[in-house]
């Protein structure tokens, strides 16, 4: 049975580990029957898990493992396949379309020297991490792009602190299309009164001859725009601020994830934390990308209600940092597809899908399992479709320092047998 999401879950591995219900049963009656409620009266915004959706085998075997069980490599064998999308209105079925999802891993052999795979950015002085990346001519079937991450500048005579919120953007170049060089550009810093203390969660698009890089700060999320990709001009405030009297409650939206659509509008997703802790998606709309509109009076995407304690839902307790992609199914079709973070009631974070074959109207189509996970944590997706393959980019813990907490950027690719460019040093 396959799905828009461009995902069969049979080609998964069916796996056995052990659970820890007894964790999970009672995270969930914490949150107990209000929560629950909340979420009904949202329920307009969000996908029922029950339709439409791929067979649950490869969610249910991901999320039955523990994070000290479920390393990294295990997604090798898991993304051996190839990815497909099937037309609904056509009735199109095993339609092969790779590079949806899922992802494996990148191996040691494709990344740079010095660098220890799946990690492709590391710096434990700076820590950068949350990156969004654009190709760097315009050509897919060139490797060379260009990221913006968000990192935390060295405070003189202080020790580098990873849990330190991130007060600026910089560019790096990866001329082989992931490995990125230790030079960095700074684009942005904390310099509006209404930034507050923190900046970062950059999103980059291309309009025209610009770049627009969009942005997370204490009142909300910013706009800089450049025509060279290193000399930014801010606006003069947040092109989306927190509102009170709906469904966000004032909260503040963050991490943007932007997209431009076939007629040329704009879609924006974003997250919004709420008071508990728990993050849900909203959407935003706009004809030039400056000035945006939320769309509808209810979560785009909100956490799933979990009903079985002990095989808790990937994203039953926690959703955000939205990354939209703009894509076509193998009948013609455009597919709005949403990676986005996803977090469990035992705190286990992964990568989810969600997509719908209207770009700028209707529910999302949610997969039941993620299409990245590991024991490091992974979160801030970031996807770029590149020729013969999509390139995954997240944040995770580095793997080496757990103690630390020192964030790295890690890739995936997929399909899973994808060749990459040649690598560089």
């Amino acid at each position: 049975m396959r799905s828009i999401l461009g995902l069969s879950a049979r080609e998964g591995l069916s796996c056995l580990a052990s659970r820890r219900p007894e964790l999970a049963s009672s995270r969930l009656k914490q949150r107990g029957s209000a929560a629950n409620a909340q979420k009904s009266n949202h329920s307009q915004g969000c996908v029922d898990p029950q339709k439409n959706l791929v067979d649950t085998h490869l969610g249910a075997s991901l999320m039955g493992l523990s994070r000290k069980h479920f390393a990294l490599g295990t997604l090798a064998l898991l993304a051996s396949a190839c990815a497909t999308l099937a037309d609904a209105a056509s009735g199109g079925d095993h339609l092969p379309n790779a590079g949806a999802g899922p992802f494996r891993a990148l191996k040691a052999e494709e990344v740079g020297n010095l660098r220890s795979a799946p990690n492709v950015l590391v710096d434990d002085q700076v820590f950068p991490r949350d990156g969004t990346v654009l190709d760097a001519d315009g050509d897919l079937g060139t490797p060379e792009i260009f990221g913006y991450f968000a990192v935390t500048p060295r405070v003189p005579m202080t020790e580098p602190d990873p849990k330190a919120p991130p007060r600026a953007i910089v560019r790096v170049d990866a001329l082989d299309g992931r490995s990125f060089e230790r030079d960095y550009v700074t684009v942005l810093e904390v310099q509006e009164p209404w930034e507050g203390a923190s900046l970062g969660a950059p999103a980059a698009i291309r309009v025209g001859g610009e770049v627009f890089l969009y942005y997370t700060a204490a009142g909300g999320v910013g706009l800089a725009r450049s025509t060279d990709g290193k000399t930014f001009t801010r606006g003069s405030g947040p092109v989306l601020a927190p509102v009170s009297g709906t469904w966000e409650g004032g909260a503040v939206p963050a991490n943007p994830g932007v997209v431009q659509l076939d007629d040329g509008s704009f879609r924006m997703f974003y997250d919004v934390t709420d008071a508990g802790g728990v993050r849900r998606i909203g959407e935003a709309s706009s004809t030039d990308g400056l000035s945006w509109m939320r769309v509808g009076d209810a979560p785009t995407l909100e956490p799933r209600v979990d009903t079985n304690p002990d095989d808790p839902l990937y994203d039953g307790d926690s959703v955000g940092a939205p990354y939209p992609v703009l894509g076509k199914s193998s009948e013609g079709r455009s597919v709005l597809r949403v990676y986005y973070e996803a977090q469990d009631a035992l705190d286990r974070r992964a990568i989810g899908l969600a997509a719908r074959y209207d770009p700028v109207a209707g529910a999302f189509e949610r997969a039941v399992g993620p299409v990245f996970s590991g024991s490091f944590g992974p979160g801030q997706p970031c996807v770029l479709v590149c020729q013969g393959y999509s390139l995954l980019l997240v944040t995770q813990l580095e793997g080496r320092s757990k103690s630390e907490q020192i964030p790295a950027v890690a890739a995936g690719i997929s399909p899973a047998d994808a060749v990459l460019p040649p690598r560089t040093e």
